[in-house]
């Protein structure tokens, strides 16, 4: 039997497909027209190449919560030394969602940092943006709507927006119902016109990620709102298929469509798939995939209380 779902939980997951809201919330945003005015003298500048190396190597063992947190700490350094170092600025922002997503969630103790670091990874996308297009950051910050503002943008912004947009979706999630409640709109309008952004840019982003974003997109939103349970399958399928051992787009199928669709057989056959796969299978994501492992464990744990 299909579960039922509280009205409260629906509309978090509605909101969770919101990983590229723009919308304005209770966070202040950290759009940046002053970084121009920068200058850094060659102190400054040794000082930025060293905290980017210690960055790099420290994110290369991320999967240690304390190398993924110092590898955060070393861009982030960066990045207020020179607010221009769009380079600092990205990887700062997807570094503090994998952190987030990978260590925090799963401590229970501490869900305060959990949400607050997906806060201050999406400010980290708000900088990397604002470093990249001035003119981007001065349309934000006058209050136009995203779809508007990002005509000035190219496909080399699509890495900070996707890592910005995850962060927020990721966040809204957590703050709070009436957080989720105010997105709505956004959801159906501003957040689409984003990722078709990325999806047109660069679709091959991150393993494939803009289709995985409409994967779930389109499995969570409510018809009203453009949701269509083919859609999803069919995005789902183009990044498994593009990328089939890049297991987040399995554990998201599993848990967005094949629960909602009560499709039992698929949710198991697309769990074990992670489960029953070698983490190094794509080298350079080992800690991204024995991540993904470890939701599939929790998944399969409770597959009996969610069929």
């Amino acid at each position: 039997m299909m579960r039922s779902l509280k009205i409260g939980h629906w509309v978090a997951l509605i909101c969770m497909a919101a990983l590229v809201a723009s919308c304005g919330s209770t966070r202040e945003t950290a759009w940046d027209t002053t970084s121009d005015s920068v200058q850094l003298d060659d102190a400054a500048q040794a000082k930025v190449a060293e905290l980017m190396t210690a960055a790099d190597v420290a994110w290369a063992n991320r999967g240690d919560a304390t190398q993924a947190k110092a590898a955060i700490d070393a861009w982030s350094a960066a990045g207020d030394i020179d607010p221009k170092n769009v380079k600092a600025l990205t990887e700062l922002t997807h570094a503090m969602y994998f952190y987030s997503d990978c260590h925090l969630r799963f401590d229970d103790e501490n869900p305060d940092l959990y949400k607050d670091t997906h806060e201050q990874g999406t400010r980290a996308g708000e900088r990397a943006l604002s470093a990249m297009s001035p003119a981007f950051a001065e349309k934000m910050a006058s209050g136009e709507r995203i779809e508007e503002a990002i005509t000035v943008l190219n496909a080399s912004a699509v890495p900070a927006l996707y890592w910005r947009a995850s962060n927020l979706g990721r966040w809204a999630v957590l703050d709070s119902f009436a957080t989720l409640l105010s997105y709505k709109d956004e959801i159906r309008d501003e957040i689409r016109e984003v990722m078709e952004f990325c999806l047109d840019a660069n679709p091959l982003y991150f393993y494939q990620g803009p289709d995985r974003y409409f994967g779930v997109f389109y499995a969570k939103a409510p018809g009203f709102a453009g949701g269509d349970m083919k859609k999803s399958a069919a995005h789902f399928n183009i990044a498994i298929d593009a990328q089939p051992n890049y297991f987040g787009s399995r554990i998201l199928m599993a848990e967005e469509w094949a629960i909602k669709e009560d499709n039992r057989p698929l949710f198991e056959e697309l769990v074990n798939y992670v489960l029953n796969t070698d983490p190094n299978v794509i080298p350079e994501l080992v800690p991204e995939s024995i991540c993904e492992q470890r939701k599939a464990k929790k998944l399969m744990a409770e597959i009996d209380e969610t069929f």
